[in-house]
């Protein structure tokens, strides 16, 4: 990373919230919950652990939906009806805590790694 790129990175919030373009509903009978949002956290490390092992296993798309609903607490079913825009905006925020912060130097030193 150049030192321009590191001047434009802009802090990572701890949380976001994603604003759902198309609210999406769950359940069925009167108990119905209705979603239209999604809250997203940063990941701990057991939660990048098993995304890991699971894009390995069962590709990007299906590791990076488990990691979202284990980070906001929305159940898969449901990420599997929200739009692709908004499933951009999760893993765009989600990606940003799986990459290392530069790739010279995973932690994150200023003078690279030597």
């Amino acid at each position: 990373m150049t030192d321009e790129q590191k001047k434009k990175r802009v802090p990572l919030p701890d949380t976001l919230t994603i604003e759902l373009s198309k609210s999406v509903t769950l359940g069925g009978g009167g108990d119905d919950t209705v979603y239209t949002e999604i809250a997203l956290r940063e990941p701990n490390l057991e939660q990048l652990s098993q995304f890991i092992k699971r894009a390995g296993k069962d590709g990007a798309l299906d590791a990076m939906k488990a990691l979202v609903s284990a980070v906001s607490g929305v159940p898969l079913p449901v990420l599997s009806k929200i739009g692709v825009r908004d499933y951009y905006k999760c893993q765009s925020y989600l990606a940003e805590f799986i990459s290392p912060p530069d790739e010279d130097d995973p932690e994150g030193n200023a003078e690279g790694s030597q």
